[in-house]
C-alpha cells in the first residue's frame, strides 16, 4: 500500500547528502570499533561511543551527556552503569549537586580513546592517500562549516 513511497525514499536517500555523512560516519564508528576490539576492548559498542564523544576532561553530569548525545536521561543512565561495569567510566555524586552523578573516565577509558584515536588518524590518513591531503582539508572545513549552527538573521 505505501510501496511506491518507501521506493521514492530509497531511491532519493542513494544521493542525499545527509544519508551519505551518516553512511560514511557509521563506516568510521564500524571500523574503529572493530580495530579497538581487536586490540582489547571487545566489550565497547556503538552505543557507548557518545559517552566518550561528549565527555570532558572534568567530566560531565549523566544530564550533560544525555543532552549533547540527544537521548533520554533515562538511556544514558543504563549506558553509562554498562560502562562503568566494564571499568571504563567512574559515577560519582557531583560535588556541586549531589542529586546528580559526575562521569570521568577511567584508566581503561583514557586507553580505550588513545586506541580510537590512533584507528581514527590511520583512517584519515588513508583517506588523504585516496581523496589527497587538500582535498580532506578542504572536506573537513566543509563538514565544520555544515555541523555549525547556521547565522540567524537579524
Amino acid at each position: 500500500m505505501f510501496d511506491d513511497a518507501l521506493l521514492q525514499f530509497a531511491a532519493g536517500a542513494r544521493d542525499d547528502l545527509g544519508f551519505l555523512l551518516l553512511a560514511a560516519a557509521d563506516t568510521v564508528v564500524t571500523a574503529t570499533l572493530a580495530e579497538v576490539a581487536a586490540q582489547g576492548h571487545p566489550q565497547i559498542r556503538r552505543v557507548h561511543v557518545p559517552v566518550f564523544m561528549h565527555l570532558e576532561p572534568a567530566g560531565a553530569t549523566i544530564s550533560t551527556l544525555a543532552d549533547r548525545a540527544g537521548v533520554t536521561r533515562q538511556a544514558m543512565t543504563g549506558v553509562v552503569r554498562e560502562l562503568e561495569g566494564l571499568g571504563y567510566v567512574s559515577a560519582t555524586p557531583d560535588p556541586t549537586d549531589r542529586r546528580a552523578r559526575r562521569v570521568t573516565l577511567t584508566a581503561l577509558g583514557a586507553e580505550y580513546c588513545g586506541a580510537a584515536t590512533l584507528v581514527s588518524e590511520r583512517m584519515t590518513a588513508q583517506w588523504a592517500e585516496r581523496l589527497g591531503g587538500d582535498a580532506i582539508d578542504r572536506l573537513r572545513d566543509q563538514l565544520r562549516s555544515l555541523a555549525a549552527p547556521a547565522p540567524t538573521e537579524g
